[in-house]
């Protein structure tokens, strides 16, 4: 199983492949400096499944063009999210054109069309709030995912608010899934209103990734309040200490690392790499067999 999760700067995109060669793209966000875009990385791939965790621009920012030049089987959304209910979130602050187009989507084909795909032993697992009963705003309104082979388990937090999550913690299966997550990607790109103590005290991961853009706000900084709730993995890309043991790697963080890919094994064992971020129009000129 392998693990893409795309430096988009503040956005979000990542995909799931199985070992079987099935694929699920989370969000469609992309980036422009330098540009990278799901929509050209991945042109004329099929996914199974499209995820869209939170309807807000950065995490569909690029969809107009995914929609295009992709072969998208299947969609997931906030169960409870129609288009009448986006139209009614969006109302005062109006809609982009990645939103535009969800809205549209979910308008022809509701936020639940044609999930069903075999991922062989592979699984993934959504829950959410409600629309209305719950709450009104994306963010609290975004769809925790989590997928899972063998003994390994990932969670994406969308932009999950403090609130959001607490919500959540009340139903059992979501808090039993949550006891077994290997990699726990932190919601709102890592933001301060994303931190919940409520969740650390069943989910204990041993690595925890922020996908987010440098340093510009203080509420980014909480690597450090997600360090001393990850239990830490080796890393494999840095020599050893003077005293000849490993070092470690506790948060992760696309800014810092780049793109990060995860490759599991069937037993639960995992090995992140980090790519650095691309240089413009990387993707366009290797097709063309050149290099920036």
């Amino acid at each position: 199983m392998i693990i893409d999760i795309h430096d988009v700067g503040h956005g979000a995109c990542s995909v799931v492949t199985y070992p079987n060669g099935k694929r699920v793209m989370v969000d469609a966000g992309c980036r422009f400096d330098p540009y990278w875009s799901p929509s050209i990385h991945y042109c004329g791939q099929r996914m199974e499944l499209l995820v869209l965790q939170n309807l807000d621009e950065d995490h569909v920012r690029n969809l107009p063009y995914v929609l295009n030049d992709m072969s998208i089987m299947g969609l997931l959304s906030n169960g409870s999210v129609d288009a009448n209910a986006l139209a009614q979130m969006k109302r005062q602050f109006g809609m982009d054109a990645g939103v535009r187009e969800a809205h549209d989507l979910l308008r022809r084909y509701g936020p639940l069309w044609n999930q069903q795909c075999d991922l062989g032993a592979g699984w993934w697992h959504a829950l959410w709030n409600r629309y209305g009963l719950d709450f009104t705003d994306t963010n609290n309104l975004s769809v925790p995912i989590f997928f899972g082979w063998g003994g390994f388990s990932i969670v994406f937090g969308g932009d999950l608010e403090e609130a959001g999550w607490k919500m959540l913690l009340r139903r059992p299966e979501f808090v039993a899934r949550l006891k077994s997550v290997n990699v726990f990607v932190a919601s709102h790109h890592g933001r301060e209103n994303g931190c919940c103590e409520e969740v650390f005290a069943v989910c204990k991961p041993d690595l925890v990734v922020i996908s987010d853009y440098e340093h510009r706000h203080m509420s980014q900084q909480t690597a450090q309040w997600y360090r001393q709730r990850a239990k830490g993995i080796v890393d494999n890309t840095l020599p050893g200490t003077l005293l000849g043991g490993p070092q470690w790697r506790y948060v992760m963080t696309t800014r810092a690392d780049g793109s990060l890919r995860i490759v599991v094994q069937p037993t639960g064992k995992f090995t992140v790499y980090t790519t650095p971020t691309p240089s413009p129009y990387a993707d366009i000129l290797a097709s063309l067999g050149m290099t920036a």
